[in-house]
């Protein structure tokens, strides 16, 4: 018992140290006529940037990314992208916790440009 009485003060202080630290969820809704890849993302100041996990989610079709653990001081965007994408891959800043989006594609072709919004809970 005494053991555990020498102990405890070193876990609190084990886990002070280590800083809090969250999860994020991305529900992504493909709406579009080809697969996607949704990816989250850890922002950098520096402009680098790192993918903290992906998912391939199909035409027509609903998939979920997520990533726990990640220090609460770490700026995380949600991330698609499509072959044949005409222009950079759509972008949109997540929070921790569950974020639902859907994906759209500017005239429902390979070749238009994907879009996203956020949408409520269902």
């Amino acid at each position: 018992m005494r053991a555990l009485a020498r102990l405890a003060p070193l876990s609190v202080l084990a886990l002070a140290l280590t800083g809090c630290t969250v999860g994020y969820t991305a529900d992504v809704r493909n709406d579009t006529a080809q697969p996607i890849v949704a990816y989250l993302v850890r922002g950098d100041s520096s402009g680098q940037s790192n993918a903290l996990a992906l998912q391939r989610i199909g035409p027509n079709s609903r998939g979920e990314v997520s990533r726990y653990n990640v220090p609460d001081e770490w700026k995380v965007y949600l991330q698609v992208d499509a072959q044949g994408n005409p222009g950079y891959p759509a972008q949109l800043d997540v929070f921790p916790g569950l974020s639902v989006v859907r994906v759209t594609q500017d005239g429902n072709l390979p070749t238009g440009k994907l879009r996203m919004e956020r949408v409520a809970r269902d």
